[in-house]
């Protein structure tokens, strides 16, 4: 009997001290994420409640971020503070907006410009992201109003943080997904010089007009924020984030758009702020996804928001900025001769360059097979997301380097894929990944370069993969 009342002690005493331990974890060593991109949360933050008298805040995702330059809104609107309150829609726009609250005020205008995207017109919360912008601010997390996930979330942060902080190898990006990469008012000052993607747009990711995409409980906690918004005496719209026009679904029409504005102003109790038709701008202007701005691109966005918000505060007087040029690209590399693999695929024309559609009979025999840079003088660009889905046979994978992304379930099936291995010569935003990379090949790591290994963890796409990352 006594044996067994000092078992259970013991295990009581363990039950107790795991939490202490991922606590002290946690909380007790240093911040391991404030080099990252992640670490501009609390600037901006900082930010908002330090800015006196009244204030422009937009709240939105990395089309703020990406897109919004608060120094040419305040040189063209009188009277306000910029304050930018957008940066990564894995965060989640919810996050945004309940972290934003406590430092609204009287006669503020606040801008509500989430991403054209079904999570970022949702509840979407995701508490990995978090943790990783509050680390080291453990302060804002009073502000959050989703604590089960938060909670759920911790020990997955405690982890990650112990392993880098036990390796010595703090994430320290060093592109434009770095917190150097903004000033201390909230600017993308990192030089964004032209667009990067291989076809000028996302193909993997289009952006819907379909008025389904926004949620309507999402619609409700808007509303529900106006209500508190309007209660501080400051004013509530609805904006748009810049979207490449070349990254629209196909079959998206000039009418569905308008319908698509129709049904959102139904839902919602505040006003809309211009026209989504003028947030939807040439791909010359982007950067390295359909919503993310390159440098001249910001200055494109800024300047239509600029226009719509003199009109919602009634100031008749032009906007004074001179556009800039578009940004051209860097002439193409030469092709090189076809890959030892490129017999093993079939192909279509896609733009400038080559679709993977499928596997000829010898390629479904691989379990090691390497997707080639060019096919006739042509780069592969693509592959469509059934070409590998149900090979049991597949054990590696090699992405060509023009690869630009890959569709959500590509692998689906892929029950003995073992390393996806990323080109050596990329940087991580060159290919375009989202949430169900590895959905249903169970046994898949992803293999980056050594010397990448940080850009890969803490970039805007692949970060939610990092527990599956390998160095090579």
């Amino acid at each position: 009997m006594k044996r067994r009342i000092v078992s259970i002690f013991i295990l009581l005493l363990f039950l107790l001290a795991m939490p202490l331990a991922l606590a002290g974890v946690g909380f007790g060593l240093p911040a391991q994420y404030s080099k990252t991109y992640y670490a501009e949360l609390p600037r901006l933050f900082g930010k908002l409640k330090e800015t006196e008298g009244k204030k422009i805040v937009v709240i939105g995702n990395s089309g703020v971020a990406f897109g919004l330059d608060p120094y040419l809104v305040e040189r063209e609107v009188d009277g306000y503070a910029v304050c930018p309150f957008g940066l990564y829609g894995a965060i989640g726009t919810k996050a945004m907006m309940d972290l934003s609250r406590v430092n609204i005020g009287e006669g503020d205008i606040v801008l509500l410009a989430p991403e054209q995207t079904r999570q970022s017109l949702s509840l979407y919360f995701n508490s990995e992201y978090v943790w990783n912008a509050v680390d080291g601010n453990y302060g804002l997390l009073r502000y959050l109003r989703n604590p089960g996930e938060m909670v759920g979330g911790f020990p997955g942060f405690a982890s990650r943080k112990f392993g880098y902080f036990t390796q010595g190898n703090a994430p320290d990006p060093t592109d434009v997904y770095a917190v150097s990469s903004f000033d201390k008012n909230g600017k993308m000052t990192y030089d964004r010089p032209y667009n990067l993607l291989p076809l000028g747009y996302d193909g993997v990711s289009r952006i819907s007009y379909d008025p389904a995409v926004f949620s309507p409980d999402f619609a409700e906690y808007v509303n529900a924020f106006n209500r508190f918004v309007t209660g501080r005496g400051a004013t509530l719209y609805f904006a748009f984030a810049p979207v490449n026009a070349s990254g629209i679904a196909v079959g998206t029409t000039s009418e569905g758009i308008d319908a698509y504005y129709d049904a959102v102003d139904a839902l919602l109790d505040c006003p809309i702020l211009g026209d989504p038709h003028r947030y939807i701008f040439e791909s010359d202007w982007f950067y390295d996804s359909n919503v993310h701005m390159n440098s001249a691109g910001s200055e494109v966005y800024t300047a239509q928001l600029i226009r719509d918000i003199k009109v919602a505060v009634g100031d008749p007087t032009a906007v004074e900025i001179v556009l800039p040029e578009k940004p051209q690209r860097p002439a193409g590399e030469e092709p090189d001769d076809d890959g030892p693999d490129a017999a093993f695929f079939t192909y279509e024309e896609s733009g400038d360059g080559w679709n993977i559609t499928g596997l000829t009979e010898n390629g479904r025999t691989m379990s090691v097979i390497r997707i080639p840079d060019f096919y006739h003088g042509k780069k592969v660009l693509s592959f469509d997301e059934t070409v590998f889905a149900g090979n049991d046979r597949l054990e590696e994978l090699r992405l060509g380097k023009y690869i630009y992304g890959i569709a959500d379930r590509s692998f689906d099936g892929c029950i003995n894929l073992k390393r996806l291995y990323v080109c050596p010569d990329n940087e991580p935003s060159r290919c375009v990944v989202y949430f169900a990379l590895l959905d249903g090949a169970p046994q898949c790591r992803i293999y980056v370069p050594k010397e990448r290994a940080s850009a890969y963890a803490n970039d805007y796409f692949w970060s939610r993969y990092g527990a599956y990352l390998e160095e090579y």
